[in-house]
């Protein structure tokens, strides 16, 4: 056995002066806890210039793993990240690099097979945020194996990081299309100016975003002209109450175990919502029996219905990719042909400000039933709407598998990485498995 400590050296980063130009834009990718949400970095939002490097960070050479030790984020997430370039730090993060003899990525999964007892281990400041102490991270400990067997279970153990990393980019992707899509359509109402502006070709009605014989199909949905009110001919402004069935939700009785004791039913809170990495939420922290599902008034809401957080805070959104009840602080849009579910998530995100403005609150802000129903939503012709859920379902549908896919992926990886990490099952006796 060996310990982190001997394994690894320590850097420590810092914060070049923000008031100072010229120590920011440039080329170094420069780490905090606001930008730690890749597991493998190598872009970033906030770069650094080499003058900066000098006057305030520190630099980390590539194979590098970095852990946050300090922030309130810690609490409900500890990133442990990867990098794949020299990059720069901040002093709430610990730079951890590798010592001659040890492979950089097996050092990772090092830590990463400890996250429990990092969990476990996590200190506060006097501010209330979390904190690691140096000295405990230097003494865990974990099996020393030949450095070509190190590399090999690093390279199993990234793959199926990096692959989860490469759909949840994809995610990125296709959620994006989606926005820009309904941003297009039902915003700007972008085919019906550009029939204003004069065009006939249906590609460049539709934006040169779908192959000719697509756009073919679809340009004829969009009305030619907009009416003086600024919306497209034919196209109605309607409450989102009258289109969806709008409903909330409650808490049985936490002590009545027979509500409780071996439910089945997913029951969602926003802390559900709030610990999401995707769109589609299948799961939930707690479940209710058939008793506890009759204590909610709103019962279940079916597959496809769009989850929203209506306090503490307002806004989380997710599609139910099963059926769920809710708890209080949710309200829930039933999806209808007029109101289909990725249009109605689309819109929620689009109109979040309006929704938001319609809130009240002494104590913490809370958008009801009763004030979300009045806000208005642009309706296009039932044609135009069923185009419109074909087209994006589509992508939403890649998401979703994309989801799936991970979440299998990370069960396989948490599965094996413990046991492959602490000498309990042997490299091959992992590929077997796989």
């Amino acid at each position: 056995m060996k310990t982190v400590g001997d394994a690894a050296e320590f850097l420590s980063g810092g914060t070049p002066k923000k008031s100072t130009e010229a120590f920011w834009n440039g080329d170094i990718p420069w780490f905090s806890a606001s930008n730690m949400h890749d597991k493998f970095l190598a872009t970033s939002d906030l770069n650094i210039t080499d003058v900066g490097l000098k006057a305030g960070s520190r630099m980390a050479p590539s194979g590098t793993t970095l852990l946050l030790v300090r922030g309130s984020g810690l609490f409900n997430h500890i990133p442990i990240c990867f990098a794949d370039r020299d990059v720069a730090f901040n002093q709430d993060v610990k730079a951890i690099v590798a010592k001659d003899g040890v492979d950089p990525l097996y050092l990772h999964y090092t830590l990463e097979a400890h996250r429990r007892e990092l969990a476990s281990n996590l200190g506060v400041t006097g501010i209330g945020a979390g904190k690691f102490d140096t000295d405990f991270l230097k003494k865990l400990s974990f099996v020393h194996r030949d450095k070509g067997e190190q590399e090999e279970i690093g390279r199993l153990a990234s793959a199926y990081d990096r692959k989860i990393e490469l759909n949840r980019r994809m995610n990125e992707t296709l959620e994006e299309m989606a926005r820009a899509l309904f941003r297009d359509w039902f915003v700007d109402f972008g085919p019906t100016l550009r029939q204003a502006e004069g065009a006939t070709d249906p590609a460049a009605i539709m934006g040169h975003a779908f192959p000719p014989e697509k756009a073919a199909t679809l340009a004829p949905l969009f009305p030619a002209k907009l009416r003086d009110d600024g919306l497209p001919e034919g196209w109605i402004k309607q409450p989102v109450g009258e289109l969806a069935e709008i409903v909330g939700g409650g808490t049985p009785n936490t002590k009545t175990e027979a509500f409780w004791e071996g439910g089945t039913h997913l029951w969602a809170t926003p802390r559900d919502l709030s610990k999401l990495s995707g769109v589609f939420i299948s799961n939930t922290e707690r479940k209710l029996t058939d008793a506890g599902l009759a204590k909610v008034s709103s019962g279940l809401s079916p597959k496809g219905s769009v989850l929203m957080s209506s306090r503490a805070p307002i806004g989380y959104l997710a599609i139910a990719s099963e059926a769920v009840a809710v708890n209080q602080g949710f309200i829930v849009m039933r999806p209808t042909d007029q109101f289909p579910t990725h249009f109605a998530k689309l819109w929620c995100e689009t109109n979040m400000e309006t929704i938001e403005a319609n809130a009240n609150g002494s104590t913490f802000q809370e958008i009801s039933k009763k004030n979300f129903k009045p806000i208005l939503v642009t309706v296009p012709s039932s044609e135009g709407m069923a185009a419109f859920s074909r087209v994006v379902g589509m992508l939403f549908d890649k998401v979703q598998a994309n989801e799936q896919e991970n979440q299998t992926l990370a069960e396989m990886r948490d599965l094996l990485l413990p046991k492959l990490m602490s000498g309990e099952i042997r490299l091959k006796d992992a590929e077997k498995r796989l």
